[in-house]
């Protein structure tokens, strides 16, 4: 079963591969960086969830009756 993605190491890699040099400000090596990886996992996640809620939706819009609640279970499953 597919797994949701690592948002935290993704955010990471993204602060790593634009070469974010921990010296440009005094908070940067450690504390910064973390918020920064930190707010960018949060919008993957939120991103993440629409996209999911927006799947649900269209669900329940294209396929109305009662295999909704088993297409919407088995969408949900794959969040997990």
């Amino acid at each position: 079963m597919p797994e949701t993605p690592d948002f935290d190491q993704i955010a990471r890699d993204l602060l790593e591969g634009l070469g974010i040099d921990e010296g440009e400000h005094p908070l940067a090596g450690g504390w910064l960086r973390a918020t920064r990886a930190s707010q960018i996992a949060q919008q993957l996640r939120l991103i993440w969830n629409a996209r999911g809620a927006a799947d649900l939706a269209l669900i329940e819009h294209s396929f109305p009756g009662t295999h909704t609640k088993t297409l919407e279970r088995g969408l949900r499953s794959l969040d997990r």
